[in-house]
C-alpha cells in the first residue's frame, strides 16, 4: 500500500489506524507513519464505512458458503452448533466414533464425518478445494498447523488454525497460515480485565501479549477528562481510538474532549500499559 496515514481522505472513510504489526515489531503509529505491504493493521471505523475501508485495503467482502471443521472437541462442536443455525454448508471431521455419533444426533444441517482430517484422500473426497474456510480446531496444535497447510495446498480459500504456543505465532504468516485462534489468549483476555487498574470493562491481547485493546470508563477525576486529547500527556505507545457516549460513537481527533462516564477504547503496547492505567485511575485526593 505504501500510504502515509495523514493521506487518507474523508471520502475513503478515514480509518483510525490504532496498531501496526510489521514482521515481529508492534507499534502505535502516528500520522507521518506509512502503511507498507504485508503490514497487519488494526483499525477503527464506523460500521457504515466498513465497505469503503474494505475497498481501500483491497479486501473482498465475499459471502461465506462452505466450511469444513477439523476436530469435534468443545471448540469445534461449539462452532458447528453455531453454523448449524445458518445456511452455510458445514462439515465437521473427527476420529472419535462416539463423538461423531453424538454430534450427528445433535446437529440438524451440519454433516458429521468420522475420519482423519489429515487424510489427503478424505479431504479430496470432501472437495476441500471448494471450501471457503477450513477451521482446524483439534487439541493438537501441530496437527492443526499441518492440516491447515495441507488444506491451503489443496486449494482451500482460507484457514483458521487453533494454536496456543506463543512461540509459534511469528511463524504463522511466514508459513502461509491465514488466521489463528488461541484458547490461551482467550483466557488472558478474561484475566486482563480484572488485573488492570482503573475502571476497565474489557481487555484483549493483540499479537500475543505485545499490545492490548482496552475498553474503560472515563472517571470524573482521571487525567484524561475535560481537555482536548492533544493536550493530554498520553504515553507514547498508546492511542485513544474510539469514544462511546451513550448511543454515539466518536472517532476522535486531537480536538476531541472526553467527558466523565464516556466509554473509551484504547490501543496500547505492553510497555505503555502501566502509564495508561495511571491515566485511568481515580486520583486519591478525590476521596
Amino acid at each position: 500500500m505504501n500510504r502515509q496515514l495523514l493521506s487518507f481522505k474523508v471520502s475513503e472513510g478515514q480509518p483510525l489506524i490504532g496498531v501496526i504489526v510489521r514482521k515481529d515489531q508492534v507499534f502505535i503509529p502516528r500520522g507521518e507513519d506509512i502503511i507498507q505491504a504485508d503490514d497487519l493493521v488494526y483499525f477503527v471505523t464506523r460500521s457504515n464505512e466498513l465497505r469503503t475501508i474494505y475497498s481501500l485495503f483491497n479486501i473482498k467482502d465475499e459471502e461465506l458458503r462452505r466450511v469444513i471443521i477439523v476436530g469435534a472437541g468443545e471448540t469445534g462442536a461449539s462452532l458447528a452448533s453455531a453454523l448449524d443455525m445458518t445456511k452455510i454448508n458445514t462439515k465437521i471431521i473427527d476420529k472419535d466414533n462416539q463423538r461423531c455419533a453424538y454430534l450427528a444426533e445433535k446437529l440438524e444441517r451440519v454433516i458429521v464425518i468420522n475420519g482423519d482430517g489429515t487424510d489427503k484422500e478424505l479431504l479430496q473426497e470432501e472437495n476441500i478445494q471448494d471450501m471457503d474456510v477450513v477451521a482446524t480446531l483439534t487439541g493438537d496444535e501441530e496437527t492443526n498447523i499441518l492440516t491447515s497447510l495441507l488444506a491451503k495446498r489443496m486449494g482451500a480459500q482460507k484457514t483458521v488454525t487453533r494454536i496456543n504456543k506463543f512461540s509459534y505465532f511469528p511463524l504463522v504468516s511466514a508459513i502461509g497460515l491465514d488466521h489463528i485462534v488461541s484458547s490461551r489468549l482467550a483466557a488472558i483476555n478474561s484475566v486482563l480485565q480484572y488485573v488492570r487498574r482503573g475502571k476497565v470493562l474489557s481487555a484483549m491481547a493483540l499479537k500475543g501479549e505485545e499490545a492490548e485493546a482496552l475498553e474503560a470508563v472515563a472517571l470524573e477525576t482521571s487525567d484524561i477528562v475535560g481537555k482536548p486529547l492533544q493536550q493530554i500527556p498520553f504515553p507514547k505507545g498508546a492511542l485513544v481510538v474510539a469514544i462511546l457516549r451513550g448511543d454515539e460513537v466518536i472517532i476522535p481527533t486531537g480536538d476531541s474532549v472526553i467527558v466523565p462516564q464516556d466509554r473509551i477504547i484504547i490501543f496500547a503496547t505492553r510497555q505503555a500499559i502501566p502509564h495508561v492505567e495511571q491515566a485511568l485511575m481515580v486520583k486519591l485526593e478525590y476521596f
